[in-house]
């Protein structure tokens, strides 16, 4: 399976047709965008944008997606919204936790934090994908690239139950990939220098990562 993981496209047209072109070029077989898809105002136009991407798109929202993105999500056609339940595709479980509370170095996902992320827990394999917009604490996530800024629930939660990968955003400035324990945390973010990330996932093999230059 060949991922094609991106965030914080921020309503911007010039991201996402940039995102059609990498999806002709790398062939990926889904889209996952872990949050930030629009910049509060006129979703809908956003959202139409996405509509002819001929793959399936699962997602997220995040920081800057309104609560009403999710139901616009849940009605469009090549979009799934993720929630607790496994998106299962080509034997591979997606889950995903929408929100993202940015205070002053340090990001929640929401209130009750702890309480969400346990609930994901009966649902967590080491073969999950956890799609989720801010990143743990201490892993990508430096504020111009000096002070760290991730969630220090979602830092624990990783390293407890240690799903296959993390896919995020939410820090520009930080997109790349690290480990945290036996977990890939991909920062996906698009910015100036990344257009997210294609992940090559084979059965019994090691992820393979390559951030997408712009």
């Amino acid at each position: 399976m060949r991922i094609y993981a991106v965030a914080d496209l921020h309503g911007n047209a010039k991201k996402i047709s940039k995102i059609k072109q990498i999806i002709s070029r790398e062939a990926p077989d889904i889209l996952v965008i872990a949050g930030d898809i629009t910049n509060y105002f006129s979703p809908l136009k956003t959202l139409a944008m996405l509509r002819d991407i001929p793959i399936p798109i699962v997602c997220i929202r995040g920081n800057s997606d309104l609560k009403q993105v999710e139901r616009l999500l849940h009605n469009q056609k090549n979009t799934t919204l993720l929630g607790h339940s496994p998106f299962i595709f080509q034997d591979t479980g997606f889950i995903g936790l929408s929100g993202t509370i940015p205070l002053p170095f340090a990001s929640k996902i929401c209130f009750k934090e702890n309480k969400r992320l346990n609930a994901l827990k009966p649902y967590i394999t080491r073969q999950t994908i956890l799609v989720i917009h801010p990143p743990p604490r201490g892993v990508c996530d430096k504020v111009g690239n000096k002070f760290c800024a991730g969630s220090f629930n979602l830092k624990h939660f990783i390293e407890d139950n240690q799903p296959l990968m993390v896919l995020c955003g939410h820090i520009h400035e930080q997109a790349g990939y690290q480990f945290l324990k036996n977990t890939i945390v991909v920062n996906c973010a698009m910015n100036k220098n990344f257009n997210g990330a294609i992940i090559d996932s084979c059965k019994n093999m090691p992820l393979k990562v390559k951030m997408v230059q712009t």
